[in-house]
């Protein structure tokens, strides 16, 4: 089955130990259109971090309860790497446009 990637931003994440935050993003590699990394937000338990979670952690998602599952404890979800420590590029460092 088919889902929009828009519909599961804003789900709540849990580890299999309790809650630890929401999906924001994705990361997409733009050759292959794989999703690399779901972004979660975990603001609400570490105070402002956005960590980069593989799909392959995901074991279930539940659409009524608008929840993603991982099989991560919370202390792996918080030693996950960050955006810059997974090397994901900041579109501010790649302008689409060149000013002449």
């Amino acid at each position: 089955m088919l889902h929009r990637l828009s519909r599961i931003r804003g789900f709540h994440v849990r580890g299999t130990d309790g809650p630890m935050g929401h999906v924001d993003d994705f990361i997409v590699d733009e050759e292959t259109w794989q999703i690399r990394y779901l972004v979660v937000d975990t603001s609400n338990w570490m105070g402002g971090k956005w960590v980069a979670i593989s799909p392959q952690a995901v074991t279930a998602v539940a659409w009524t309860e608008q929840r993603i599952y991982l099989g991560l404890t919370q202390d792996e979800i918080r030693s996950s790497p960050t955006l810059d420590e997974a090397n994901v590029p900041s579109h501010e460092l790649t302008p689409p446009f060149v000013i002449l």
